[in-house]
């Protein structure tokens, strides 16, 4: 069953309503004919027309190519072909990231979903191309370098290669610990380490 609003109950809501020009009961005038119907002839109404009022504000997206979200950390979420999985991984480890997340995923993009090539066979079991999906938390200064990398990597130059979201990450917290921020995201054997063994 539905429910109606009593007039008010919705607040700032609809309060731009009211200066929205939509009848004027004094330009023109516009008599209905109901058959033999006696109506007042006060039910004088012209409708305005607008240009498609909106009740919602229009937000549109930032124009800049070069916006990325300022953070001292950033998630890459790689969704990449299983068999360039070990390439990449082993290409990360050499530059010093470690904590690599690996998910194995299935979906389509630009393939839409049309057979994968592996070893140069063709191979397609349903609708959806299995990959993999690489997660890895890095610091500001390392992120173009690891996207370069994994963008080296993995690329074949096929439709299918896959994509890299970049997301920003507020903090880091280390379980075992309770460390948060640069100290949460450093490990052992890491990249800091290398570059003051270095």
């Amino acid at each position: 069953m539905a429910t109606m609003a009593k007039p008010g109950a919705l607040g700032p809501l609809n309060a731009h309503f009211k200066d929205l020009p939509l009848m004027d009961f004094a330009s023109s005038i516009l008599r209905p004919k109901f058959g033999g119907s006696h109506l007042p002839s006060q039910l004088n109404v012209t409708l305005k027309h607008t240009r498609n009022p909106s009740i919602v504000p229009i937000i549109r997206a930032q124009s800049s190519p070069d916006y990325v979200p300022d953070s001292k950390f950033y998630k890459l979420e790689a969704i990449l072909r299983p068999w360039r999985i070990p390439k990449v991984s082993s290409a990360l480890l050499k530059m010093g990231i470690r904590g690599v997340t690996v998910s194995d995923v299935r979906g389509f993009g630009a393939q839409g979903g049309s057979a994968e090539r592996q070893g140069g066979s063709e191979f397609s079991e349903d609708n959806f191309v299995a990959k993999v999906k690489m997660e890895i938390v890095v610091s500001k200064d390392q992120l173009e370098e690891v996207i370069d990398k994994i963008i080296k990597e993995a690329r074949t130059g096929e439709i299918g290669d896959g994509k890299i979201f970049v997301v920003p990450v507020s903090d880091l917290i280390r379980v075992r610990t309770g460390e948060r921020g640069e100290k949460a995201e450093r490990m052992t054997g890491g990249r800091a380490d290398m570059s003051t063994a270095a």
